[in-house]
């Protein structure tokens, strides 16, 4: 047990002593805060851009009061200050604050449309107390027309804020000359069906936002490529470590000082201690983070962020979390060990590696499918290949599932994985003391070698 220690020790220290290995480690979450933060600290200390309205109403229909009114109420939802999340939005988008200022001087509502559009971009600045966006209305006929005039900073701002207003205008237009109740007309335009999405879960029938109904399954499916990522990346650093100390001769002199189950066990332990260095590292950078974009989400979307993770979080489900991450991770590492020892090089490596390589993308590939189509049954049926059963499991957990599914799941995954490890030390061992080439018939003869008795 001592020697155990000693060389999940070394296999420790060898990563953490390194500097690549702190300038990789720090990268990643400098480089993910990097992209977050500065962009909003960007747009929070960037100045925001005045857009200064005029309406030039040439229609002859009194629309100026209303159009007016259109833009007063965007500047007011623009400036409100009970939305966070609508503020940070906006400030992302390099949206502008709105206000109304007066018709400059020689612009008047008897003109006629030929001369405003000649005098129009004369008179147009991004100046205090001038306008830097005119709304021109004009009528002909059966048809309203608006024409937005702005400076070329914003063009288009305006007519994506109020494009669906002005077409009411218009509607409503429409309904008069057909002789239909301007009520009644506004009323049939806004007229919506109340349409709700529901699935079978408990508390079915509230009302529920799209985060609270889908975000168990998108933290599932993060968890889910968060443990293909981890025991994929943990069993390459020890394939990559047993061949390069066995092309140094360092494994021979390793084995002549302890057991080759002490020296499998320690390396997989000592590459989990690495692991565990890591994902507490990012562990409290992702907090970090987190409690920085927290502080500028409206409560209410916090409320729902915590509903979709509270089943997620559970004791239970932790637990079960747990159990499918380490059996996968002995799986699979202690069987690329294994392959590792067989291997002088990295190119023998790579022929082995291949179809290897093909079965994990499997689950891969399934977990981005489920994220459409979560109760699809090829993903049920390949949760329960115990291969595959630590990738899709923690997926699949973020439904609801039957006692029986989780026993059936983690019983197969014992058995399976039991066998591998078993089967893995023994290659292991044999790769380690005799080398040779790892063949299917190789692995057939180790399954079914008796142990010495």
């Amino acid at each position: 047990m001592r020697n155990t220690f000693l060389i999940a020790q070394r296999e420790y220290l060898a990563f953490v002593r390194t500097v690549g290995f702190w300038l990789s480690l720090f990268t990643v979450p400098l480089l993910i805060g990097a992209v977050i933060l500065v962009p909003l600290l960007l747009a929070q200390t960037s100045p925001v851009k005045t857009m200064s309205v005029a309406v030039l109403d040439l229609s002859g229909e009194g629309l100026e009061p209303e159009l007016r009114a259109m833009v007063q109420a965007k500047a007011d939802a623009a400036s409100a200050p009970d939305d966070a999340l609508a503020r940070m939005a906006a400030r992302m988008a390099h949206q502008n604050e709105v206000r109304l200022v007066a018709l400059p001087a020689g612009l008047t509502p008897v003109m006629s449309r030929a001369e405003a559009a000649a005098k129009i971009p004369g008179l147009l600045s991004e100046d205090s107390g001038k306008p830097s966006t005119i709304l021109l209305a004009y009528d002909e006929g059966e048809k309203l027309h608006f024409d937005i005039w702005s400076v070329p900073s914003q063009a288009g701002n305006l007519k994506d804020m109020i494009e669906w207003d002005l077409h009411g205008l218009q509607y409503q237009k429409v309904a008069r000359l057909n002789g239909v109740d301007a009520k009644l007309a506004h009323d049939m335009r806004e007229a919506r069906a109340d349409i709700a999405s529901l699935t079978p879960q408990p508390a079915a029938g509230a009302a529920k936002s799209p985060i609270s109904d889908r975000g168990a399954g998108f933290i599932g499916f993060m968890l889910g490529f968060a443990t293909w990522m981890t025991i994929f990346s943990s069993s390459m650093i020890l394939l990559g470590g047993v061949i390069e100390e066995k092309s140094s001769k360092v494994l021979e002199v390793l084995l002549a000082s302890t057991s080759t189950e002490s020296l499998l066990i320690g390396k997989v332990l000592g590459v989990a201690m690495v692991l565990l260095t890591v994902g507490g590292i990012w562990g409290c950078a992702s907090l970090l983070l987190g409690t920085y974009g927290l502080s500028s989400i409206p409560p209410h979307v916090i409320s729902d962020i915590k509903a979709a993770a509270g089943g997620l979080l559970s004791p239970l489900h932790l637990g079960l979390l747990a159990v499918y991450f380490v059996f996968g991770y002995l799986m699979y590492g202690v069987s690329f060990a294994a392959i590792g020892a067989f291997c002088e090089t990295q190119k023998d490596a790579q022929a082995v590696m291949g179809p290897v390589m093909m079965v994990l993308m499997i689950p891969m590939l399934c977990m981005q499918a489920a994220l459409q189509v979560p109760d699809s049954p090829i993903i049920r049926w390949l949760s329960y290949v115990p291969i595959f059963t630590p990738f899709l499991m923690p997926l699949r957990l973020a439904q609801p599932l039957p006692l029986w599914e989780i026993a059936v799941t983690l019983g197969g995954m014992v058995i399976v994985g039991g066998f591998m490890i078993v089967v893995g030390r023994k290659a292991f061992k044999q790769g380690a003391l005799t080398g040779g080439k790892l063949t299917w018939g190789t692995l057939f003869r180790i399954a079914t070698q008796k142990p010495a008795a």
